[in-house]
């Protein structure tokens, strides 16, 4: 409808004098609807006390939220996720926009242009979202949640991770018991800890008599490589302290308070970036798990990793512990645990993923049964003679 030259106008009563007389505010708009809303926003500000703040740039509001409510209480390297979400995903295209002029579509659309990337990429992302648009709820900066319709995009598969043959374990070991900083490696082979974890050791926390381990620091390179919380409250455990390990750490007992391994200068400062990673490609090269370096690549010549590069990661180590409990008979709970899962889940996944690697495994094999294709483990005489013994053994 077209609207009106002389405005609609009324008044509201928004409270009482010192005297007893009612006090109003003039309102006017164009249409009734422009009057209606009006009215609501004078109902809200004086009386009920439900006006919206003034409203802010996207950038200006989620750089605050990050701040005040999200850095504080999280790790470091938890704290740069978000500042890489924001600084790289957000502020470019919300960064000037006002908060209340970002719509839930808006919204959507960011996050289905990362579809197909890290499942941890995705949630991170939704995460800052979903945190920064319910801060602007709490703080009436909006008055409806843009998040609450978002649907979470597919992620990438997770890439396998490999499993090391015998042979690589083999070699893994001889590197531990005979390289100069071996016992590097060896802590994160023999205890199944993740890499910080095992940077964070210090000969304190062994205890000889009891055989046990104690991990309770990180060393996160994201935090300036000082010493910190550990990822998960689940992660502080005491684990076994498997004889092979002792037998390499022994020789090397250095004081209470001093790391294990440690950097060069004192053994007081844990072992830092770049001499840790040098570190992995060489103990990597004495167990021929390396590969040439890129053509192009940003280091000296001097330095190793401009020549090589492992070809397994520290994590394959822990994935090898795990491994290595599932083929053992251990329960998902005890190797929960063992390497500090926060959920069942999370270990029941890398078990249920090891059980269909042997179920195919298993398949090949009655593949050969049924094509009358010999086994390439046959049956010989003494494996019956064994079973029987072990079948009475366990009557």
């Amino acid at each position: 409808m077209p609207k009106r030259k002389t405005p609609y106008r009324s008044k509201v009563k928004v409270g009482v004098d010192q005297d007893g007389k009612p006090v109003n505010k003039w309102i006017q708009g164009r249409t009734r609807a422009e009057l209606q809303a009006a009215r609501e926003a004078v109902i809200a500000k004086y009386i009920t006390g439900k006006a919206l703040a003034e409203d802010r740039l996207f950038g200006d509001y989620a750089s605050e939220w990050y701040r005040i409510r999200k850095a504080p209480f999280v790790s470091a390297s938890s704290r740069e996720s978000y500042r890489t979400a924001l600084n790289k995903d957000l502020f470019p295209v919300l960064g000037e926009r006002m908060m209340r002029a970002i719509s839930s579509m808006d919204l959507q659309q960011i996050l289905n242009a990362h579809a197909g990337q890290s499942a941890t990429k995705i949630t991170i992302l939704l995460a800052t979202l979903r945190g920064v648009f319910r801060s602007a709820l709490a703080d009436r900066l909006i008055d409806t949640d843009p998040t609450k319709a978002l649907i979470r995009p597919a992620a990438a598969s997770a890439k396998e991770k490999p499993a090391l043959t015998p042979e690589q374990r083999a070699a893994l070991e001889e590197v531990c018991r005979t390289h100069p900083q071996g016992h590097y490696l060896a802590l994160m082979y023999y205890l199944g800890c993740r890499p910080g974890e095992a940077r964070g050791l210090k000969w304190g926390d062994i205890g000889w008599k009891r055989a046990r381990v104690h991990i309770e620091r990180d060393i996160d390179y994201k935090d300036k490589a000082r010493p910190g919380a550990l990822k998960t409250k689940a992660s502080a455990r005491e684990v076994p302290f498997p004889m092979a390990l002792r037998a390499i750490l022994e020789p090397l007992r250095g004081l209470p308070d001093t790391y294990i391994a440690h950097g060069d200068k004192s053994s007081y400062s844990p072992l830092a970036k770049a001499p840790a990673e040098r570190l992995w490609t060489e103990l990597m090269l004495h167990a021929g798990m390396v590969a040439p370096a890129e053509a192009e690549n940003h280091y000296t010549q001097y330095d190793i990793r401009h020549t090589w590069r492992a070809t397994i990661t520290p994590h394959t180590l822990r994935h090898n512990y795990i491994t290595l409990c599932w083929e053992h008979g251990l329960d998902p709970y005890e190797t929960m645990k063992l390497v500090g899962h926060t959920s069942i889940k999370t270990t029941m996944d890398i078990y249920t993923h090891l059980s269909e690697a042997q179920l195919a495994k298993t398949a090949v094999k009655l593949d050969d049964m049924f094509a009358g294709r010999p086994s390439a483990t046959p049956w010989r005489p003494h494996d019956h003679a064994t079973f029987v013994q072990l079948a009475d053994q366990n009557k």
